[in-house]
């Protein structure tokens, strides 16, 4: 071997460190960024704090409805805007405009209007980070660990989060805007590289059309679209949780532990829900369980309730898991990002609409009847699972 191949051979290694410390970097500065936008405080007490304010529990399900569509219409717009701004800059923008809303809200002092407004701020905010991340995920990485890291920055801030609230809750608000401004800096920090191909992003009609054909054709997969559909109000009744604690007459400081647990309970059953892959009566069983401990949970809030509350949501975690992988298994075209897609916009849509009914309800009755209605809901919906536990014995579903 000559001096100039051992140059060659030096020079290529030194190429090899310099882009492998670029790549580094990038993965620091994302992971940082993408962790910190996450990082709020107010997670734990936003509910409770309109509330505390003067909002009615209706007032506040239309603020949560009208939080959840404008989440919905931004999402595809802002995924298309990846394709064609710099998706760096919204990385950077998009966590300022977030700190804008608890700014908002720490100003508000009980006007609705202004809850409203600073929930727009975060649907803007939120919707940039998720289309950027898809468009610059696809560019940068090929796959990582983000949602271990933003899952311990949840309940990280979750958990403090209650306990700064204890003391004020206004501080909760405006000390949530320090960790978004500092997304900002490390998302300033990251090198982008030249797009390599656009994320090809498909309007809501064409995503309908696409999925109502497959929907048609394939009727397995219409019944556990329906059941995913059902499960779905848990994701509904967790809006209502803090204020079921603030009911059950629960400390603010433990809001962020009860959180945090919710968190753990939910990783768990879902991490084991492969174990009941083959068993047929879940489907069917875990609502039924489910039924009677809401049931017990809106007929006496109390604090030993709030741990009944939360058995409900772990005894029910593997469904989702397991039904999205039934849906999966049962899509007979390519088209199965299509049907994905599709049916996380129809829940979110269902959402949208059943916010409000619970809001109605509380209004009518009170905060509980809204617990004791679910568990009316589930059960027809597990009688109904049950007759259809045929199709869910399927080889192929």
């Amino acid at each position: 071997m000559n001096i100039g191949q051992i140059k060659n051979i030096k020079s290529g290694k030194y190429l090899i460190n310099m882009e492998m410390q670029k790549y580094k970097s990038f993965i620091r500065n994302y992971l940082l960024s993408s962790s910190l936008y996450d990082f709020v405080f107010a997670y734990a007490i936003y509910n409770v704090l309109f509330n505390i304010r003067g909002l009615s529990v209706f007032e506040i399900s239309m603020l949560l409805a009208w939080w959840a569509l404008a989440a919905m219409l931004l999402e595809v717009p802002s995924g298309a805007l990846a394709d064609y701004w710099s998706r760096k800059k919204m990385l950077v923008i998009a966590p300022a405009i977030k700190s804008v809303c608890f700014v908002v809200w720490f100003l508000a002092d009980g006007n609705f209007y202004l809850y409203g407004l600073g929930f727009l701020f975060w649907a803007i905010g939120s919707s940039l980070v998720s289309g950027t991340t898809e468009a610059l995920l696809y560019d940068e990485l090929v796959a990582f660990k983000k949602k271990f890291y933003k899952h311990i920055a949840l309940a990280i801030s979750t958990v403090t989060g209650g306990f700064i609230a204890h003391y004020n809750l206004d501080w909760a608000l405006i000390f949530s805007v320090i960790p978004l401004l500092l997304s900002a800096f490390f998302a300033l920090l990251i090198r982008e590289t030249p797009k390599t191909k656009s994320t090809e992003e498909v309007h809501y009609l064409d995503y309908i059309k696409l999925a109502y054909r497959e929907v048609k054709s394939n009727k397995v997969l219409l019944i556990f679209l329906l059941y995913s559909f059902g499960i779905s109000i848990f994701g509904n009744i967790e809006e209502f949780d803090q204020l079921y604690y603030q009911l059950s007459g629960l400390p603010i400081y433990a809001f962020g532990l009860v959180g945090f647990f919710w968190s753990v309970l939910n990783s768990i059953g879902s991490y084991y829900a492969h174990k009941f892959k083959k068993a047929i009566w879940i489907f069917y069983v875990f609502p039924l369980v489910a039924v009677i401990l809401l049931f017990f949970v809106g007929l006496k809030p109390s604090i030993p309730m709030i741990g009944v509350l939360l058995l409900a949501y772990f005894i029910t975690s593997p469904l989702s898991v397991l039904i999205d992988s039934k849906i999966q298994h049962n899509v007979k075209s390519v088209g199965r990002a299509t049907v994905t897609s599709v049916s996380a916009l129809l829940i979110n849509l269902f959402g949208v609409f059943l916010t409000p009914i619970f809001g109605i309800i509380s209004k009518i009755w009170n905060l509980q009847t809204i617990y004791i209605s679910t568990s009316i809901f589930l059960l027809v919906f597990a009688i109904w699972a049950f007759t259809s536990r045929k199709i869910f014995a399927l080889k192929k579903a």
